[in-house]
Parts: C-alpha cells; structure tokens; sequence
C-alpha cells in the first residue's frame, strides 16, 4: 500500500492506523482531519487481488503548496463552497475578475470566423470597451457590438448575479479606470498583504480609486445591472418549473439546511438539478472534490465515467450552482475591513493599479500580472492555477504555473472559460 500525503501544512502530523487505511476500498481518495492540518492521501491497492505494492506502508509527504487562484465570480464563489463545505484547497489565495458575462469557445469562435470573417489565428487580443467586443489583428480592430453577441453567451452566465467576483481575496478588473490602469477591489487580509507587498516591493504602482476617472460609479452601475437582468432571468426560469436553488438560498444565514439537504445527493442529482437545467458553470469543482476521479468533462459538460463512492455527495455539496448562501459563506471569510457596498460586497479599499515592469505586458496594466509575478517570486505561492491559450488560438486551457517567466506567457484575456477548479487538485 502507497500512502502518498498532500496538501499538508505540518506543525504536528497524525498518521492513520494501517487497519484505519485498509477499510477504505481499493483506489480512493480520503480526507483525514485533525485539529491542526488536512492531509489528503491516496489508497492505491494492485489488481484484482488488492494485494498491496509494498509489503509495509510507505509514507510520502511534503509541505502544503499554497496556490493562487485566478478565476471568474463563478468559479471563486465554488472555491469558497468548496472550502468551507468538502475542506480542501484552504491554502488559496484568490483573483476574481469582473465578469458580465462569457462565452464557450465554441460559440466564441463561431461569432467571430461565420459572422464576422475573422479567423481566431490572426486576433492579438481580445477587450471589451464602450459596448463592444473588439478583435485586434495585425494593424486592423474589427468591433462587435455585445448586443450582437448576447445569443452566444452561455446560458448559465444569464442567471450568475456577481459582476465584481465578490467573494475573491482581491478582485481585478478594466472598468472604473483610464487605459493602461485596473480597478483593484481588496477584500480579505490575505488579499491586503498581497496588494501591499507587490505595491511595496514595486511590482504595481497603485492611487486610490478616487484619483482616476471615470471612477466606481460605473462599477456599480454594471454590478446593478447585471444583478437585475439575471435575477429577472432566474424568475423566469424559475416559472416555467426550472429550479434555480443557488438564487433561493442566496439570504441563507447558514449551511445547515443545504447540508441537510444534501445528503445522499449524488452525481445524478446534481446532473438533474444543475447540469441538464443549463446551469453549471463549468468550474470543475465537482471533479476536484471526486475522491474516487470519475467526473470528466466533455465539451464544458461534466459526465461520469464510472462507480461513486456509495453516500458521496462532495460533487453536490461543492457546486456553486446546487445552493450559494452568500451570507453563510461570507462568514467564513477574513475579510480585511467592514465596509459592505451592495453593489460591490466587502472590501476595505479600492484602487486603481497596474505593472510597473515593462516585461509584463498583460491587458489594462497587467496588475493580475504582477501580483502572480510578485507571488511567485517571494514564495508567497508556490503555483499559480489559471488560464492560457490551448492547442487551438484562443481556446482556454487550464495553466498551472510553478515560475514568474513561464506565467508571463499566460497573460491577456481569454473570453471563454476552462475548468480551472481541476487544476487546484493536480
């Protein structure tokens, strides 16, 4: 039997018995908690026989890798479910980015090549100003108006009520200040002293938010927009017999009755309830969490491909679509201040901020960029889970960077979305 231990911060290590161990059944993946760390750890038994591969257990472990996340609300707000609810990944730092809306590389491509003659190869970059979906292409800016683009737009996007990832350490995005800049939302004590130190060791120059034009107004008024069109969609759905149990539960003061709920609620609920209904979000969370890894996705849609674990509801509890009580989970948080805008959630100051090196040429300023960079190269983080371009031009793919020089080739932005969530398991 191979015991191989993970995620593990060690100022006391507890060790299960081998007869504890051998209860479990031939290949899963076990959580043991004590009061000081998580250990997650593997069984891995050979063959029919479930013979073990060493006579004696061998015990493998390391040091916890403390990650960084970046992701859309969507998916920071199944990193805090996640977190709190299955127990894992509690060592992330997370970058949530301003999300109005998204689209699968499927449709995006689509849009851009049929309707707009545009092939994805030739496209720089991607922005989004003023109402429009811009391609840049050699010395050429072709322009789409969004409201040509709305029928792409994945439909689970149409009833998500975060615009500014509000549930994030620190939340970045290009709107509210002048080009070149990012606002930067601090939230949470670790998202503070991870803006703070990149400020100080002169990764990111920063001013406050009231210094620039044209200001948070306007992020506010996207956050409102956003929260009532989807709502109104979520009401709509909800009258044509569709549940939509994350915006029910969103004034949930506790977890207790989706716990509760939850129960015995495996794969086929939550493709009953969230996936065949349009809205899973593709995050990923339900095949992180799997202890048993039979939850793949195919084409965006997660599918099962084999036997869970009989009682397993991890996939259930963890998604972010199945329930997201907002104040229940803002509890669990450590937030840096007391501040709560009801268009912008916690936070404890807003800037205005960007790169200061010249090497880093991410979009609007590169300020996600830079704080990564910063993250990486004082040891703040050990990995950086987040999106670069796949096999196909601009096709998202999910990046795990161990190194400032390999991230700089994942800045820009992709507008589709990969299922990130995975990659914090890897």
């Amino acid at each position: 039997m191979a015991i191989a231990f993970s995620s593990v911060r060690i100022p006391s290590l507890a060790v299960p018995s081998l007869a504890a161990l051998e209860s479990f059944s031939s290949t899963i993946r076990g959580r043991l908690h004590t009061s000081l760390v998580m250990i997650d750890f593997h069984l891995i038994e050979k063959g029919p026989g479930k013979k073990l591969i060493n006579e004696k257990p061998l015990l493998e472990w390391r040091i916890a890798m403390t990650t960084a996340f970046v992701g859309v609300p969507c998916q920071i707000q199944a990193l805090r479910k996640t977190q709190e609810l299955v127990g894992d990944f509690k060592d992330t730092v997370s970058i949530g980015l301003f999300c109005r809306e998204n689209w699968s590389f499927s449709c995006m491509r689509a849009l851009v090549e049929d309707d707009y003659g545009v092939k994805m190869e030739s496209i720089d970059r991607f922005d989004i100003k003023k109402g429009k979906l811009k391609l840049f292409h050699g010395d050429s800016v072709t322009d789409i108006p969004l409201a040509k683009t709305h029928p792409y737009v994945r439909i689970n996007c149409q009833i998500c009520l975060d615009f500014s990832a509000e549930l994030a350490d620190v939340s970045v995005g290009a709107v509210g200040t002048p080009k070149g800049w990012s606002t930067v939302i601090v939230r949470t004590k670790k998202g503070a002293e991870l803006v703070d130190g990149a400020a100080a060791k002169g990764y990111i120059e920063v001013k406050d938010i009231g210094e620039v034009k044209p200001g948070v107004g306007i992020i506010k008024r996207l956050s409102k927009e956003k929260r009532e069109e989807n709502l109104a969609e979520a009401r709509r759905r909800e009258e044509k017999g569709i549940k939509v149990p994350h915006i029910y539960s969103m004034n949930d003061e506790s977890f207790d009755a989706f716990v509760e709920y939850a129960k015995g609620k495996q794969f086929a609920e939550l493709e009953y309830i969230v996936i065949d209904t349009g809205a899973c979000v593709s995050c990923g969370a339900c095949a992180a969490v799997c202890p048993v890894d039979i939850i793949k996705f195919d084409d965006y849609r997660p599918v099962k491909v084999g036997e869970e674990k009989e009682g397993c509801n991890l996939c259930y509890l963890a998604c972010p679509r199945t329930a997201m009580p907002i104040p229940a989970i803002e509890k669990t948080i450590d937030f840096a201040g007391d501040d709560r805008d009801e268009q912008l959630g916690r936070y404890v100051k807003i800037l205005a901020g960007r790169a200061v090196s010249d090497k880093i040429e991410g979009q609007d300023g590169g300020v996600v960029t830079a704080l990564l960079a910063y993250a990486l190269d004082t040891g703040e983080v050990e990995r950086v889970v987040t999106v670069k371009q796949g096999e196909r031009a601009w096709e998202p793919d999910t990046a795990i960077v161990r190194d400032s020089k390999e991230l700089l080739d994942t800045a820009g932005t992709i507008y589709s979305m990969a299922v990130t969530m995975e990659g914090l398991r890897e």
